[in-house]
């Protein structure tokens, strides 16, 4: 099936906020339900695409015409460089596209898209406990920078 990648539109915004659903798909920390990551993730997108941020982009992964993915890569300063470089926020492939090549095609989009931007280096954030994202970052060389530690107060 032939992909294509190209820049999101208003017009996928029904596609995009159905897909948020998708990216809550594992178990998530007792603090955090599928809904509220959904939602987090949907917010994340419909800005992006109505309101589009200078050095970010959105795109929309298709096969055969067919709407398969999205990614989301921004711009980030690291925290002890001060040196900006790319940050996949959202990336997120349908169930009926998996095991197509999106997520790879996607992956090496954003790789591209921080090599152009003069980027030598790109992150993203993964919950613990979603084995299936972690593996697919592993088998395209990401690794453990940091960890995230969260105590509740209340």
């Amino acid at each position: 099936m032939p992909l294509t990648i190209r820049p999101a539109t208003l017009d996928d915004r029904d596609f995009l906020s159905g897909l948020a659903d998708r990216l809550a798909d594992f178990d998530t920390p007792a603090w955090r339900s599928p809904a509220q990551v959904a939602e987090g993730d949907r917010r994340d997108l419909l800005a992006a695409v109505e309101q589009p941020a200078p050095a970010s982009e959105l795109v929309i992964a298709e096969l055969d015409g067919v709407r398969a993915g999205c990614l989301h890569v921004v711009t980030r300063l690291d925290f002890f460089t001060l040196r900006p470089h790319g940050h996949i926020s959202v990336i997120a492939v349908t169930k009926e596209a998996e095991g197509h090549g999106v997520g790879h095609a996607l992956m090496d989009y954003a790789e591209q898209w921080s090599r152009e931007h003069g980027y030598d280096h790109l992150t993203l954030n993964v919950f613990p406990a979603n084995a299936r994202a972690r593996a697919f970052y592993e088998r395209h060389d990401y690794a453990l920078d940091l960890l995230t530690m969260r105590k509740d107060l209340a």
